[in-house]
């Protein structure tokens, strides 16, 4: 059955006909974690991107389902580390990182876009290697965008592409059919109705080109991306991944 916009369904009905902001009785807490755990950020993490590039990144948290939270070009990780606390308080591993290339670049490249595939692939191995059973994806912008083209080779158990476009001419980068096609698992893809950088049509657009199950979530808002996460939208946008999450992947 073709998976419907977010409604205020339970997170049992989330792979049959959406995915629902609102918290249902078995999925966690249905409030955030104190202000003190959001606060606290763990000690740097180093790893291997999938070409040996040394990584770095925070783990957050310990369970057997790893999540990996993708920057957007920009490569800031405060917005995830901000929010990576409240996935942890769910029982998830939870893994933020910065690409190989310098936070706020100037311009991006194809060279850095694909730097970036690798490092999201090495992302995904370290949590495997720490006893990580199920992987989850979870990336904004061109973190969406290598997110679903990781998917497959990451043998990601599913997704949340959140504002990507499907191509980016301008640096020689683009998520083709066949990612979309390979991505045989639940996907959520989110969007701001009114986003000035990337359109809400271009991340529909992969929504609508990707394989069952799927759910798709606009809010109404111009932030883009993890911007989100600075909106009044914040709580519905955290609750809706996270509910997301533990109907796609379990706790």
């Amino acid at each position: 059955m073709r998976l419907a916009s977010v409604t205020a369904l339970g997170v049992a009905a989330l792979l049959m006909v959406g995915c629902s902001p609102a918290p249902t009785a078995g999925t966690g807490p249905a409030t955030p974690p104190a202000a003190s755990s959001v606060a606290s950020v763990p000690p740097p993490v180093s790893f291997a991107a999938a070409d040996g590039t040394p990584v770095s990144g925070r783990l957050f948290g310990s369970g057997p389902t790893g999540v990996v939270l993708s920057n957007m070009g920009d490569n800031d990780p405060a917005d995830w580390e901000g929010f990576a606390p409240h996935l942890a308080g769910e029982r998830y591993s939870v893994l933020t990182y910065t690409y190989r290339y310098p936070a706020r670049p100037r311009t991006l490249t194809a060279e850095m876009a694909t730097g970036a595939l690798d490092d999201l692939l090495g992302a995904a191995a370290y949590l495997r290697s720490r006893g990580a059973t199920r992987i989850v994806l979870i990336g904004a912008s061109l973190g969406g965008m290598v997110t679903a083209k990781a998917a497959r080779p990451a043998r990601a158990d599913a997704v949340v592409i959140i504002a990507a476009p499907a191509d980016r001419p301008d640096f020689g980068f683009s998520v083709t059919p066949a990612d979309l096609a390979a991505i045989t698992g639940p996907k959520l893809f989110v969007a701001s109705d009114d986003d000035p950088t990337v359109a809400a049509a271009e991340t529909r657009g992969l929504y609508e080109a990707a394989p069952e199950p799927k759910a798709w979530k606009a809010f109404p808002a111009t932030a883009h991306g993890t911007r989100l996460l600075d909106t009044e939208h914040a709580e519905s946008f955290r609750r809706t991944v996270i509910d997301f999450v533990a109907a796609s992947a379990g706790a």
